[in-house]
């Protein structure tokens, strides 16, 4: 009986509100692609939430734009140790509105705490010819608490 809870994963899902604040919290995630040869592959990159839309940037030359303009599907991971874990599965669409673009430049900004001089640096260094802003449009979450799950391995 002891081993029951630990099968029903439905137990430690995250509710909408805790998955929005572990999307929040976690500041950056994990976001993939599938490579030309069929391997899929992984990077860890900052990941701002605007107006409930989750973004990230890029240059145009990286593997990732590239794949992502051949199949935009995709998976974003975010993980809040002792909280808990969100993957998001959807589809990225390539932003091309500066105004959006430069909003979400300054958002990444924020989430860094960058000010002054530093981040008139950061955001000249982010708003170049070359960068592109990616969001991610949500198909399905799945979460698990792993706060929940500790009590449950332990009990």
């Amino acid at each position: 009986m002891a081993e029951e809870p630990m099968e029903n994963l439905a137990l430690f899902k995250l509710s909408e509100e805790e998955t929005a604040q572990i999307i929040k919290e976690a500041g950056g995630g994990t976001v993939t692609w599938v490579r030309r040869d069929g391997h899929p592959v992984g990077a860890y990159v900052q990941i701002v939430v605007m107006d409930g839309q989750m973004y990230t940037t890029s240059t145009d030359d990286r593997g990732k734009n590239k794949a992502w303009r051949r199949d935009p599907r995709s998976a974003w991971v975010f993980d809040v140790p002792g909280k808990g874990g969100v993957t998001v599965i959807g589809k990225v669409v390539f932003e091309e509105d500066a105004a959006l673009k430069m909003r979400v430049y300054n958002t990444m900004a924020d989430a860094v705490n960058m000010k002054g001089e530093a981040r008139e640096r950061f955001i000249g260094h982010i708003n170049t010819r070359g960068r592109e802003v990616m969001r991610l449009v949500p198909e399905k979450y799945v979460t698990l608490n792993t706060a929940k799950v500790g009590v449950a391995m332990v009990s």
